[in-house]
């Protein structure tokens, strides 16, 4: 009897109801703190890696093309800023490119409500719905759209953009598709595929404060996104 008295004793000195709570509270705090950072540094190196995929997609498919058809430079596309520029474009890198869904001038690869700048304010012009703008969703889920160059009728591949020389097309690439946060230099980067050859925005514009187009190149120079802390 004395040894089962002890032992309900030490059963009524264990955790109140309050004390429980109070350690979950504690435990769910500790969690937030600490799962947050490492998502948000997950989707970050993600990111990264996914932004010189891009880079390498268009570097291998503009290579493979040439190898085919002869150098950028002799290829028939027209001139100018044009769907039908765009389109003939698109038949030289199509072979090379691993595409799941191909949506030429139309918007069904993307959102129609178009994506914001990395300070915050939606982007003047909007790409998914503009006709002369060709998309088309990766095999990973990213979309691509892109754009011939020439706008300025000195020739096809003779203007620059970017500040890149001898510019043909200029290509935009949303990392995870039609998933938010749909902003320029979050999950939006863009690239310029010239005669000599694919280059990420080479404009130092890459800060919270700004639209957010050289952060393709700050994260091929520097290897991170520090740029948004």
């Amino acid at each position: 009897m004395k040894n089962l008295r002890y032992k309900f004793e030490i059963f009524k000195s264990g955790f109140t109801l309050a004390e429980v709570l109070i350690t979950l509270v504690i435990i769910g705090v500790v969690a937030a703190l600490t799962i947050s950072p490492l998502v948000n540094t997950y989707v970050e190196s993600s990111t990264v890696a996914k932004v010189k995929k891009g880079l390498s997609i268009l570097g291998q498919a503009k290579k493979l093309a040439e190898a085919q058809n002869g150098s950028i430079e002799g290829w028939d596309f027209g001139e100018g800023y044009t769907s039908e520029t765009a389109r003939q474009f698109w038949n030289y890198l199509k072979p090379h490119i691993s595409v799941v869904k191909d949506c030429g001038s139309s918007s069904d690869c993307y959102q129609p409500n178009g994506f914001y700048s990395l300070n915050g304010n939606q982007y003047g012009i909007n790409h998914p719905t503009d006709s002369r703008y060709y998309k088309f969703v990766l095999a990973d889920g990213g979309v691509m759209w892109f754009r011939t160059g020439g706008g300025g009728g000195a020739g096809k591949c003779s203007v620059a953009e970017q500040q890149v020389p001898n510019a043909c097309a200029e290509f935009f690439y949303d990392v995870n598709g039609d998933k938010k946060p749909n902003t320029i230099g979050r999950d939006i980067f863009t690239y310029t595929m010239s005669i000599d050859g694919v280059y990420p925005y080479m404009e130092n514009s890459c800060n919270k404060s700004s639209q957010g187009w050289g952060c393709s190149g700050y994260i091929i120079k520097h290897n991170n996104m520090n740029y948004l802390h």
